[in-house]
């Protein structure tokens, strides 16, 4: 394999249409100028993962479930993809 990651990156970049690269550039840009940690995630225990697993299924039992297609949307629109 040859080239660097740097190389890859820019050559995807390069291939990109125009609107994408903007968005790539805001999106990172919010990376670099946000106050939030470097990974929001905490470290959880096997317990937590099996108990918010277990309320999931309650909810979704009970059709509280959320539609996927909305809240990948949702998603999109917090991170500046939509």
């Amino acid at each position: 394999m040859s080239g660097s990651t740097l190389e890859a990156t820019v050559s995807m970049l390069e291939s990109m249409p125009e609107d994408a690269r903007i968005q790539v550039y805001n999106y990172t840009q919010v990376l670099f100028t946000s106050r939030k940690p470097a990974n929001p995630f905490t470290p959880v225990t096997e317990e937590k993962v099996l108990a918010d697993l277990q309320e999931s299924r309650k909810q979704i039992s009970n059709g509280e479930g959320v539609n996927m297609k909305s809240a990948l949307t949702e998603m999109g629109k917090q991170h500046g993809f939509i």
